[in-house]
């Protein structure tokens, strides 16, 4: 890795003295760039950055795992309607948690800044003139810039800012053909410096996100196929078992989680064989969620869902073990 990156200063410091008169080479842009995007691949890293797209300003939190044996990144907004879009490889899932939503996309060939693709480095070598401009300061780190100049009139300027210690994109600009600025991202925090965990890319709303509604693909990914034996005999019409997660805890014990819903409506069943304090059986609201809690032998029940109290406690009451 720092081979590489050794490389790709090397490519900058020769160009240095003439980025105002000559590009670079299209063999040097690629090399600089294929950098770029191996960085944002296979570092590990988390920041703050910033997006401008006009008058409209969204902070994010980008906590990304390159280093494990397959990429992994969360990207979450941290001002507005809260968001977290979950990228494991192509994969993609985006939780919406004011709509109770999961949606997916499989195959995503693009990546989110500061990556680039192999894609986005064949149309810089082919459709752009690069040249490398001064030194400055990002995030508190240092950083050279580049300038993407099209060599046509079909497309825009863009202007990018790359780490010169990791080569990771730090900042990028696009203009228009009045030389306005259109688009801006760039990071106000950034650290290489804390162990990522796997833990650390995985949704906050992972297991709440269970009862939310979600699409086919959604459903498939976070569903399970093993069996955890439990069952509602009685549940009310239309609503079925969509979704079963089957999870071991070793001395904390066991923990089942069962979705049942209409298709609208859900209901989630979290069974734990672990021990709990202040456990306390029957029915009651919880904000807008109605909650019922009973004692299965050894198992606590849990039953909670926004929907009415009848339809909870009758799943409740119907739970067996196949």
């Amino acid at each position: 890795m720092f081979r590489l990156v050794l490389l790709f200063l090397a490519v900058l410091v020769v160009n240095q003295g003439a980025a105002s008169a000559a590009p670079l080479s299209r063999a040097q842009a690629l090399a600089a760039l294929e950098q770029v995007a191996h960085s944002g691949r296979n570092l590990d890293y988390q920041g703050v950055f910033v997006i401008q797209r006009g008058e409209n300003v969204e902070t994010c939190r980008i906590t990304h795992l390159g280093s494990g044996p397959v990429e992994r990144e969360k990207v979450e907004r941290l001002d507005g309607e809260p968001l977290e879009i979950v990228r494991v490889e192509s994969d993609v899932l985006v939780y919406v948690p004011k709509e109770r939503f999961v949606k997916s996309r499989t195959g995503v060939i693009e990546r989110s800044f500061p990556a680039m693709t192999g894609e986005q480095i064949a149309t810089i070598g082919e459709l752009y003139e690069v040249h490398v401009g001064g030194k400055e300061r990002i995030a508190g780190r240092f950083a050279t810039h580049l300038t993407l100049l099209p060599k046509d009139n079909h497309r825009h300027r863009h202007e990018v800012w790359i780490d010169q210690r990791t080569a990771l994109q730090l900042k990028a600009q696009m203009f228009d053909e009045r030389g306005q600025l259109v688009e801006q991202v760039m990071f106000t925090e950034l650290s290489f410096n804390e162990p990522i965990t796997r833990s650390m890319v995985e949704s906050a709303y992972a297991e709440e996100a269970l009862a939310w509604r979600m699409d086919k693909g959604a459903r498939q990914r976070l569903g399970s196929s093993a069996s955890s034996h439990w069952e509602a005999a009685a549940t009310p019409p239309g609503f079925k078992k969509v979704m079963e997660v089957s999870k071991g805890r070793g001395k904390k014990g066991h923990r089942v989680h069962l979705v049942y819903s209409d298709g609208l409506s859900a209901v989630s069943v979290f069974i734990e064989s672990r021990k709990k304090r202040g456990f306390e059986s029957g029915l009651k609201k919880e904000g807008p969620l109605n909650v019922y809690r009973r004692v299965i032998e050894d198992q606590f029940v849990t039953v909670i869902g926004d929907v009415p109290a009848d339809t909870i406690q009758l799943i409740g009451d119907s739970l067996v073990k196949k």
